[in-house]
């Protein structure tokens, strides 16, 4: 995939956003539109994804407002209000990183996998104290790969190999079989597969989020089917691969 496919891929987060004018919408539909198969539906797939995820945290953080809101909403409002000047497509990467930290952060503030047999709370937080999606977003290199998934859905990663991680979002994939659990494999020509985790039927849900560490020498993450409590290396067949190159 080259660079111009890749900026293409980037855009699909501020896009599913509506963090564009009419315009850069119109540019970045045409960029698609002539775009490979494989880019377009890599986009679609990714744009959805947003569109399920930012869904599925507004239906489990939804809250009825105060009554007197409404009002004090147009009390506030101007008499007339200003056009919003457009915004030039330099500064959409900015705005898209700023949303999408926003978005990434409240949905997946904890994520729960199992290592090695052990179970282990991956906060999206650095030792810092700074967001990793935040860092990974501000990143020079940050980049967007989507593939599907043998049986439904779809794995989407964000990810800077500057920053050494990634943030995969899982959508609409079903759980693993009774008896079996998801592992995820860090792969690369210079290295034996390494594993990322595992998740267990109960750690899938129609999105489902986790942070993903050490990738700066992987080329792709990978997904087998394992037994119970994962595997030291994977014993089944990689069903399904996000490229981190």
């Amino acid at each position: 995939m080259d660079e111009s496919q890749h900026e293409i891929l980037d855009l699909a987060q501020v896009y599913a956003l509506d963090a564009v004018d009419d315009q850069q919408r119109l540019e970045i539909d045409t960029a698609v539109q002539n775009a490979p198969p494989h880019v377009r539906l890599e986009f679609d797939t990714a744009v959805r994804g947003v569109h399920e995820t930012m869904a599925a945290q507004s239906a489990s953080t939804a809250v009825e407002p105060p009554v007197h809101l409404l009002g004090r909403i147009l009390d506030a409002l101007p008499g007339t209000a200003a056009a919003p000047a457009p915004i030039a497509l330099d500064e959409v990467r900015a705005r898209k990183r700023r949303r999408l930290v926003a978005a990434l952060s409240a949905a997946a503030a904890v994520v729960v996998l199992a290592v090695g047999g052990i179970t282990v709370a991956q906060q999206l937080q650095s030792e810092d104290g700074q967001p990793v999606p935040a860092q990974i977003l501000a990143a020079d290199d940050v980049r967007t790969a989507v593939a599907p998934i043998a049986g439904g859905g779809s794995a989407t990663v964000v990810y800077s190999k500057d920053v050494d991680a990634g943030v995969l979002v899982m959508n609409d994939v079903p759980p693993p079989e009774s008896g079996s659990v998801y592992q995820m494999w860090l792969l690369g020509p210079s290295h034996e597969p390494v594993s990322a985790g595992i998740m267990e039927a109960d750690d899938v849900s129609p999105s489902t989020t986790a942070v993903v560490n050490d990738i700066d020498q992987s080329t792709a993450l990978g997904f087998s089917v394992e037994p119970p409590g994962g595997s030291t290396q994977p014993t089944g067949d990689i069903f399904a691969t996000v490229n981190l190159t």
